[in-house]
């Protein structure tokens, strides 16, 4: 007979090899409801023997386990952070384009532009006969005197037509478009800081200071807009100035380009028109607003009441005067440019060839006071409507801001 203690080691080690090695030869007494349940053994529901694991394969899984949680803690710290920004950005408010202005802005734009046209036709006529006469007329007086003496009010007013129609298209498209392209873009801006958690600013603000780039951007692409509809009666325009023998009236001068050089004769000064029209614009626009903004900003610090009417005028005024300044300078080559090529029937290699550095600022005293004259026009005109319609002026927000402040 085997002694007591000899007994229960053997037992001892037999539960321990059922516990860790499976076998099919393992006690039953072993493998149903006794230390080998305890351990892992047994059966599940419809007498399937579960399987056993060794020590290593059991640290082995638990270090999975670890790896797993420490990956789902990792990620969940991530996606609260998403959730985090997510929140942020849900609870502060992106301003909405309010586009039942845009018909206002559309028509505005194309009233001030026809009408301050339409007024100055006789500097323009005067200036588009300087440029393709040269020495014609020694000063603007004298050109209005003599055409007038010569040809009566329809000389001094010829070209009125295209010239009104060009600009109703030209200044409704790129007045309209420029504001459209700044409220987008400024909107695209505010949603990029509203995902970064940044803070919106309110609509009594006003939208963002937009980037010089993103400014002259939009400029760029409503110019573009409003020069394809402006080009055709541009040239039909300088054509009967340049040329009163070469047909009467407008569709007849315009029918007859066409039928002469083709739908090249219409656009054939797409690129000196785009070098005078593009930089002339984003001159007018950027200009003007960086002087409102300064003239709101500085007034404002000297208790002057920018709220009020005749105040807001005299701004839109004196910023206006500069920006038609600036615009006339920098546009000058490509209007001669454009006048030449037109006149002479020749291409933009030739014409630079014919007028020289120069001869490329030709008449820029006409048009300089012609140039002015309209854009101190529009503005005064496009602000007034602006300010009946409720929207706000250019440099208008900079004001507010600082009597805020106060």
């Amino acid at each position: 007979m085997m002694p007591r203690s000899t007994v229960s080691s053997l037992i001892c080690l037999a539960v321990l090899a059922t516990a860790v090695w499976p076998s099919s030869a393992a006690s039953p007494m072993l493998m149903k409801g006794g230390f080998g349940s305890r351990l892992g053994g047994g059966q599940r529901e419809g007498g399937a023997p579960l399987l056993k694991r060794s020590p290593l394969e059991l640290s082995g899984a638990a270090a999975k386990m670890a790896e797993l949680g420490d990956a789902a803690k990792s990620r969940a710290r991530a996606l609260g952070g998403r959730v985090e920004l997510v929140a942020k950005a849900a609870a502060t408010k992106v301003p909405k384009i309010d586009y039942s202005k845009y018909p206002k802005l559309f028509a505005a734009g194309g009233l001030c532009a026809s009408l301050t046209h339409w007024v100055t036709v006789p500097l323009d006529v005067v200036k588009t006969r300087s440029q393709v006469n040269p020495g014609e007329f020694a000063s603007l007086n004298e050109g209005i005197r003599k055409i007038y003496a010569a040809e009566g009010l329809s000389g001094i007013m010829r070209g009125q037509v295209p010239t009104c129609v060009g600009f109703l298209l030209q200044g409704s498209l790129k007045f309209g478009f420029y504001e459209f392209f700044k409220d987008t873009l400024a909107r695209k801006s505010i949603e990029r800081d509203a995902a970064a958690g940044k803070k919106a600013p309110k609509p009594s603000d006003g939208p963002p200071q937009l980037p010089l780039l993103e400014m002259m951007s939009s400029a760029v692409m409503a110019e573009v807009i409003g020069t394809a509809a402006l080009l055709p009666f541009e040239t039909t325009r300088i054509r009967m100035v340049a040329d009163p023998s070469f047909g009467k009236g407008t569709i007849d001068v315009m029918t007859k380009i066409v039928r002469n050089q083709g739908l090249n004769g219409i656009y054939g000064g797409v690129i000196p028109i785009l070098c005078k029209q593009i930089p002339y614009t984003i001159a007018q626009f950027l200009v003007f607003e960086q002087a409102a903004t300064v003239l709101y900003t500085e007034l404002g610090k000297r208790d002057f009441d920018t709220s009020q009417g005749n105040v807001k005028t005299a701004i839109t005024l004196g910023a206006a005067l500069v920006a038609g300044t600036t615009a006339s300078l920098i546009s000058q080559p490509g209007d001669t440019l454009l006048s030449v090529m037109t006149k002479n029937q020749i291409g933009l290699m030739p014409a630079l060839k014919q007028l020289g550095p120069v001869g490329l600022y030709r008449g820029a005293s006409a048009r300089m006071v012609h140039v002015s004259s309209y854009v101190v026009g529009q503005f005064l005109i496009y602000d007034q409507i602006k300010m009946l319609c409720g929207i706000p002026v250019a440099g208008q927000q900079a004001g507010k801001k600082l009597n805020k402040k106060k």
